[in-house]
């Protein structure tokens, strides 16, 4: 049963007591409760505004078709690119087999940009306003550079060489992550 403080003498009596029995003071109607309070709703709430969500629809359309376009460009330098057969036998390596060191540039590129939308779509970083080309403008230096060293890869091969799968799927990547962002940049030019 809940009970009452008196505010004069801090005698508990039974809630609904007038008067305390203690110094004859009145006694007025006490608060409700702190076991009938309700949980505290304001200490959960700075803990869920602190949480890391991840939100594409931050992204705008042509971001995340860069961003899905760059990770299939990603995942397609670890996939067969060239291929040599002899005779009966066949052997095939990625896009880091062959002698093309600048290859590495093409993954490094392609985590940078991953990383950027990642870190966007958290709501963690930006580029900040104060770079003077403009996150559009890298971006769009960034897939340019990556769809250059691919072409370049697949024209320039060892003599005996052939492509396999994964410099298609490398090339088709790679111009789909420059298209959604060379448009907007194209027909500003044009204006």
């Amino acid at each position: 049963m809940a009970s009452i403080t008196c505010s004069n003498c801090q005698t508990e009596s039974a809630e609904g007591t007038a008067v305390c029995p203690g110094c004859g003071a009145a006694l007025a109607a006490a608060p409700a409760a702190p076991a009938a309070a309700p949980p505290a709703a304001p200490a959960a709430a700075p803990a869920a505004a602190s949480q890391i969500k991840f939100d594409a629809s931050t992204l705008a359309q042509a971001d995340r078709i860069t961003g899905i376009a760059t990770i299939v460009l990603f995942i397609s330098l670890f996939l067969p690119w060239y291929k040599v057969s002899f005779g009966g036998f066949s052997a095939s390596g990625n896009a880091f087999s062959d002698s093309h060191a600048y290859i590495y540039l093409v993954l490094l590129i392609s985590l940078a940009i991953i990383a950027l939308f990642a870190l966007r779509a958290l709501g963690i970083w930006t580029v900040p306003d104060s770079v003077s080309i403009g996150e559009e403008k890298l971006l769009l230096i960034g897939t340019v550079v990556n769809l250059v060293l691919v072409i370049l890869a697949l024209l320039f091969k060892d003599s005996g060489v052939g492509w396999d799968f994964g410099a298609f799927v490398g090339l088709a990547a790679a111009i789909v992550a420059v298209v959604p962002l060379a448009r907007p940049a194209l027909a500003s030019r044009k204006k």
